[in-house]
């Protein structure tokens, strides 16, 4: 596989990022049946889902979301407007793609099912700087596991889907990716990607 690969593609969420959802919602609503009720519903709701692929604005969902708990809808719009709270450096990770980048001819691609929030919430992150292309759902009002937005990243910046390894923690989306030609590793963290990248002669430990 390493002569092959010239181009490595990472997930963002449980990859780069930490995303601790549950834990944000306590914080906020102080009230542990309210927190897990907003949990369940905004965060594992398929409303969450259509927000990442570019159905619909925030706004849009939380308006969905609380017909749904009326009774906890006065925690909805502070949770979402403060969300990006959740998020957190992934330990590790920065600092290996920051290697990548310097000291490999690799060429570094983000692939992620997120929202459009994600042109505020990056600029905090100095990993995000590393990468010479994103795709990013909510834009594309396409998500992973579909094969359309494997085809776009190639497509769009001229990549020969045998020459990618897809980094992605989801199983799913690592299946989606082989069958559409991409090599791919499932990540369990960082310390583990980086011996697997050392053993296939793409980073020296």
């Amino acid at each position: 596989m390493t002569g092959e690969i010239k181009n490595i593609v990472f997930d963002m969420g449980m990859v780069l990022l930490k995303f601790c959802p549950q834990e944000y919602c306590l914080k906020v609503a102080e009230d542990p049946k309210a927190a897990e009720a907003v949990y369940a519903n905004l965060f594992c709701g398929n409303e969450w889902v259509q927000v990442d692929g570019g159905e619909l604005t925030e706004e849009e969902c939380v308006s969905l979301v609380g017909k749904r708990i009326p009774q906890f809808e006065k925690y909805l719009k502070p949770i979402m407007a403060g969300w990006t709270e959740c998020l957190s450096e992934m330990p590790g990770m920065e600092e290996l793609v920051k290697r990548l980048k310097d000291d490999t001819n690799y060429s570094l691609f983000l692939l992620s099912n997120t929202s459009l929030r994600f042109y505020e919430f990056s600029k905090d992150y100095k990993v995000f700087e590393y990468f010479d292309g994103k795709i990013i759902s909510a834009a594309e009002k396409m998500l992973k596991p579909d094969p359309e937005i494997y085809h776009l990243l190639c497509s769009r910046y001229h990549l020969k889907p045998e020459e990618c390894l897809f980094i992605d923690d989801v199983q799913g989306n690592i299946n989606a990716a082989k069958k559409c030609g991409l090599h791919a590793h499932r990540f369990q963290g960082a310390g583990e990607l980086k011996t697997f990248l050392a053993e296939t002669g793409i980073l020296s430990l």
